[in-house]
């Protein structure tokens, strides 16, 4: 199911035509004022984890597979971000374990590949992420018990590292983070 918000009436709708392209739970999502990606997750049906990443067209309402942008490997209860160009797929769980793997989604061409260079500062799941032009950040997490790093993923260069003053206050997982130009907020 695909739920759309309207802001300016506070209404919320299912909309049926961009239906994600199976049921699938513990997947994340990013994108840019034209598409949203959704990727990866667990889907009941065959095959479990999966890396298939979707994409929600917001003029048209619908929503499609994109083949050629799914994730490197399959994964659950990872995180995302991104800007207006490019959106970053952090950790998450593989079987049989966690990953710090970082995928690059390129809109433009719809790709989507692994770069080593921007991996997480270690292998977590239940993960949250949030962001702005320039920076992602990688907070929390099961690792596999809860951590309070928080990982810092410049988009300019493509590299990560764990910045030790913005920890989160408590060591947590499956947690949820958005934010705006300035701040982000993990709760």
């Amino acid at each position: 199911t695909m739920d759309k918000v309207t802001y300016a009436s506070d209404t919320t709708a299912a909309v049926p035509g961009a239906a994600l392209s199976s049921a699938k739970y513990f997947l994340a999502a990013t994108g840019n004022s034209d598409a949203g990606y959704f990727g990866g997750g667990f889907d009941n049906s065959s095959p479990g984890y999966i890396s298939t990443m979707d994409k929600v067209t917001y003029s048209s309402d619908t929503t499609a597979a994109v083949p050629g942008a799914a994730l490197s490997t399959v994964r659950q209860r990872l995180a995302a971000t991104g800007n207006s160009t490019d959106g970053y797929f952090g950790g998450g769980q593989e079987s049989p374990g966690n990953v710090s793997t970082m995928d690059k989604l390129t809109y433009s061409s719809e790709t989507t590949a692994a770069v080593p260079g921007a991996i997480l500062s270690s292998a977590r799941n239940q993960i949250a992420a949030t962001g702005n032009s320039d920076a992602g950040y990688f907070g929390g997490g099961g690792s596999p018990g809860p951590v309070s790093t928080m990982d810092k993923v410049t988009y300019a260069s493509d590299t990560t590292a764990a910045v030790p003053g913005a920890a989160l206050s408590a060591a947590r997982y499956g947690l949820a983070a958005t934010g705006n130009s300035t701040h982000g907020y993990f709760g």
